[in-house]
């Protein structure tokens, strides 16, 4: 029985945390093709949700918890922790960050590579981890 499933809008939901790096991969490809196309929302949309799900596995098993926030509410947690290093700590901060009025953020915010920066601080892009 496949755990996977994958939503009308492109969001891939996870049953099990053993798929969170098959997620993790997905929502950086999809983030990388919207950009490609054109659709920078959707771009940092995946962005934040790859993070958000790199966070959240980390939360779970840290706390030995089931996961119960969304990616976002991971992220403001994370965001919260002492010790981060302090780009990390920025990475975290530019997800979690609000678009302006023109639904825009800085133009030196690239939020794929915030969370690229975020994902291999937590190490799981690591096949052998």
């Amino acid at each position: 029985m496949d755990l996977k499933r994958i939503s009308p809008y492109g969001i891939i939901l996870c049953m099990k945390p053993a798929d969170t790096q098959y997620q993790i991969q997905e929502e950086l490809l999809l983030a990388k093709q919207s950009r490609k196309e054109g659709n920078e929302g959707r771009a940092r949309v995946c962005a934040r949700r790859a993070a958000g799900a790199a966070v959240q596995l980390f939360l779970s098993q840290e706390d030995n918890r089931k996961q119960t926030d969304n990616a976002f509410q991971s992220l403001h947690t994370f965001r919260g922790r002492e010790h981060l290093p302090d780009r990390v700590h920025l990475a975290v901060c530019r997800l979690t960050q609000r678009v302006n009025q023109d639904y825009q953020l800085p133009a030196e915010v690239d939020l794929i590579e915030e969370a690229g920066i975020v994902i291999n601080y937590l190490e799981l892009d690591d096949p052998d981890n």
